[in-house]
């Protein structure tokens, strides 16, 4: 099996023209890949390239992947927001009515790998896709690092601060894309380091994430790439993760609608599922 994380660049102005990382997991937790690409085209040859002879790929794309609203939010976004956890808030009106992603689905689709809102964990031979959202993923691990602790745990996400790894001066970008790395060290079942990875920020593919000396000295556009290895190393981990069967994990959503597959323990899954049921939204 290989676990993809697709970090997209799928907003208007960066989507068609902008450049994706996708980062390649074994069943081990090993990372063995990465390569930044363009095209939906290109995402799709790419994902169809590391899953070749392999039982099965499960590619987890931090993109909103069903976008069924014409203005405003997406239900998945309320839900989320209600537990502190980030989501992506999109509509069909800012795409002017045709979202990138359904190309990139359609492009998927061709080589083989279906949307879906629920892999099934230790079922080999699946070639899915799922959207997740490596902001709430990094979110949650950072809980989890801080340890388990009485309370609410919306409350405690409440009260963390959000990584400004995306906007923002150098020096303020470069801290906290230390702390997400910081943080993806510290994560069981992720092997950050596996050796056959390359220390060069601007090779086209094999990318070191933890060999990288980030740093405010930088451009913006060496801090955009490390975030996307961060964004897209996130991805892969929430399918690793949630493939796996350990540790916790949930989908809210349903697939027409929007959904997102999560990392959760079983306090945080139960407080999502309270909001889910309030407001009649499916969750697994």
């Amino acid at each position: 099996m290989r676990f993809i994380g697709c970090a997209l660049a799928w907003r208007p102005g960066e989507a068609r023209d902008g450049v994706s990382c996708l980062v390649v997991m074994d069943e081990r937790g090993s990372i063995i890949a990465n390569s930044f690409v363009g095209s939906a085209k290109e995402v799709a040859d790419a994902v169809e390239g590391y899953g070749a002879q392999r039982r099965g790929v499960i590619l987890g794309v931090d993109a909103p992947l069903a976008v069924p609203n014409e203005r405003g939010t997406r239900k998945i976004e309320r839900i989320l927001s209600k537990v502190a956890l980030p989501a992506y808030s999109a509509s069909r009106r800012m795409f002017g009515g045709e979202p990138y992603t359904e190309q990139l689905l359609a492009e998927l689709e061709r080589v083989g790998v279906e949307y879906t809102d629920y892999p099934f964990p230790q079922e080999r031979g699946q070639r899915v896709v799922v959207e997740v959202d490596s902001a709430a993923t990094l979110k949650i691990l950072s809980l989890e690092r801080a340890g388990e602790r009485n309370g609410d745990p919306a409350q405690r996400l409440r009260r963390m601060e959000e990584p400004k790894f995306r906007k923002g001066n150098k020096e303020v970008r470069a801290v906290a894309l230390k702390g997400a790395i910081e943080v993806l060290w510290n994560t069981p079942g992720l092997r950050l380091r596996t050796g056959n990875l390359s220390s060069d920020l601007h090779s086209p593919e094999n990318v070191d994430l933890s060999k990288l000396d980030v740093s405010a000295s930088m451009s913006h556009a060496e801090l955009d790439r490390v975030v996307s290895l961060v964004e897209g190393t996130l991805a892969a981990y929430t399918v690793h993760r949630h493939w796996k069967g350990r540790d916790g994990s949930m989908v809210v959503g349903t697939g027409d609608q929007g959904s997102v597959l999560l990392p959760a323990t079983e306090a945080l899954h139960d407080r999502i599922a309270e909001e889910c049921r309030a407001a009649e939204v499916p969750y697994v």
